[in-house]
């Protein structure tokens, strides 16, 4: 059975190299809603990169305690990728990395797993043994084919109550990898 691994990352701005990734949440699951670990980091910025100032704004305007959170028990990047490339490996495989919007999530991910763990990839560049196939599965997209709308039809706002409640939308990552590891169970399950 697929493991699929929920990440939900949270960064200082929208370029990874330029900007850090302050935070990672990642929740792994199965098709049969079973949770098969959680794994939740904060990192420190990266050496030589820039706080993008539109980004930092937002936090301090729209998510200030998330980004408060995101400051806490911090570790340097290495380590961090270290500890999270670990926790994979532990998990059922295949693995298949997931997210909402996977496009953003994944740019992010991608560039620290080929940053930090360059030398445990089996075929560089691509994510083995972490991950049996790139990139991530959009559970966006997924919900598309599933609730049959258009793309800009479907955003964390406007899915029907009984698949997700944006409510709880916290920008804490591993809350919102929570968040759409449950919606991912939901629609697998359709």
């Amino acid at each position: 059975m697929i493991t699929y691994v929920v990440i939900d990352a949270e960064f200082d701005g929208p370029l990874p190299g330029i900007n850090s990734m302050i935070s990672l949440g990642a929740v792994a699951i199965n098709k049969n809603g079973d949770t098969l670990g959680d794994f939740e980091i904060n990192l420190l910025p990266l050496e030589n990169s820039i706080s993008d100032p539109v980004t930092m704004d937002w936090f301090k305007n729209e998510a200030k305690e998330a980004y408060d959170y995101c400051k806490k028990n911090q570790i340097p990047p290495n380590e961090a990728m270290t500890k999270f490339g670990n926790w994979l490996m532990k998990l059922p495989t295949p693995r298949i990395m997931a997210a909402h919007p996977a496009p953003i999530d994944f740019a992010w991910i991608n560039f620290y797993l080929l940053k930090f763990l360059r030398d445990r990839l089996d075929q560089y560049p691509l994510h083995y043994p972490f991950f049996q196939s790139m990139p991530a599965f959009d559970i966006k997209s997924y919900a598309v084919r599933v609730l049959q709308k258009d793309y800009t039809d479907i955003n964390r706002n406007n899915y029907p109550i009984e698949l997700h409640d944006n409510k709880n939308h916290t920008h804490k990552a591993i809350d919102d990898a929570r968040e759409y590891a449950s919606l991912l169970v939901k629609l697998l399950n359709i």
